[in-house]
């Protein structure tokens, strides 16, 4: 009987004692979550679509655009290789232009990573996002838009995901809402909608 008291006493008080995040955490969770959606979108949208590991897409029954994405131990440190692999050694111009053409968000998602220097451990997901492409959106349109306007239509996704690693000092957990689109100026661009970090309520 004693010792299922201490258990229960201890199992209460390890929430009181968890840390809280630091402000660099947070910035590196919210990175790890807005750019595995860039590139799972990317992805997605090669041709054929590209395996990111840990990664799992889900659909709707007869719709062309995941409503789901799910992580389980996803590392974003293992995502570079993966796409690139989809560039060829010295290409032509044509080759170029056909590369572009199978994947038109593949340089996005390989500046993302390499900007942002992430490396295998550095950030670890598990958790799932929503995705809302808009109303009447297929693949067939979206594709057709990104290939002739090198921009993509606004998308929203909803996160509830836990970031992990090298590069946060405890885990986060993320859930948010964020609109990904290409901002007035033609660029790629990231905008919170709404934010809990670890369930505390975030201004955005």
């Amino acid at each position: 009987m004693k010792a299922a008291l201490i258990l229960i006493l201890i199992s209460l008080a390890m929430p009181l004692g968890a840390k809280d995040p630091t402000a660099n955490d947070v910035t590196v969770a919210i990175a790890a979550i807005t750019d595995s959606a860039i590139c799972n979108i990317a992805a997605f949208l090669n041709s054929p679509p590209l395996d990111l590991p840990g990664s799992t897409l889900h659909f709707r029954a007869n719709e062309s655009l995941p409503n789901l994405l799910t992580f389980q131990n996803s590392d974003i440190g293992t995502y570079l290789a993966v796409f690139m692999r989809t560039r060829q050694p010295n290409p032509s111009f044509f080759t170029s232009l056909l590369n572009s053409a199978r994947g038109p968000l593949n340089d996005i998602a390989i500046q993302y990573l390499t900007v942002h220097q992430w490396e295998v451990g550095h950030a670890v997901l598990k958790g799932a996002m929503v995705t809302q492409w808009g109303e009447g959106a297929n693949l067939s349109g979206l594709m057709a838009d990104v290939v002739t306007s090198g921009k993509i239509p606004a998308i929203t996704v909803v996160t509830d995901v836990t970031v992990q690693g090298r590069r946060v000092s405890t885990p986060v957990r993320v859930e948010g809402t964020f609109m990904l689109h290409s901002d007035e100026e033609g660029y790629f661009a990231v905008k919170p909608l709404a934010l809990k970090i670890n369930g505390e309520e975030k201004g955005v």
